[in-house]
């Protein structure tokens, strides 16, 4: 395979991971994975019994006939957002490394993989329950959210380097 083809596919990979990462981590109400977030510790269910008394998927008491209660007993991970928010961003780097190399330029290469972790780390701020004594006003949460999805696309689509 070519330089070219190698960039090109790395380039349409990070672009699609990207987006796949952002949608999950919006699902997931922010980076949660990380461990950091108080809404769960682990990639897995997060159950809120503790700090708010419900418990997700309990059965419903006293419904009708017509109504039927689809809640599984088994936990799937590949239905978790957060799951494929990690996985995604996984991608993103691995897309970003990959183009870097195959452009063969070293300072921009290495802005190519830094535009997205930073990203990740103004995405990771917003989320609600890093920051103990900060909590940001939905107003602000979006600006950070917005800034950094600028920040990795202004780069990845007008400034990072071509072939």
């Amino acid at each position: 395979m070519t330089r070219y083809r190698v960039f090109s596919l790395a380039r349409i990979t990070g672009h699609a991971a990207w987006w796949v990462f952002m949608v999950a981590t919006m699902f997931a109400g922010g980076i949660t994975w990380t461990g950091v977030s108080r809404y769960g510790n682990y990639i897995g269910a997060t159950s809120f019994t503790k700090e708010y008394g419900w418990t997700a998927y309990t059965g419903l008491t006293d419904s009708p006939v017509g109504i039927a209660n689809f809640a599984s007993s088994s936990y799937d991970p590949w239905t978790d957002p957060e799951l494929w928010s990690a996985i995604a961003f996984g991608a993103v780097l691995i897309a970003a490394v990959v183009e870097a190399i195959s452009a063969r330029k070293v300072l921009p290469g290495i802005v190519t993989v830094a535009a997205p972790c930073v990203a990740f780390g103004l995405l990771l701020l917003a989320t609600p329950g890093v920051l103990d004594t900060v909590e940001f006003d939905t107003i602000l949460t979006m600006g950070v959210v917005l800034i950094a999805i600028a920040v990795r696309e202004i780069w990845a689509r007008r400034l990072a380097p071509k072939l």
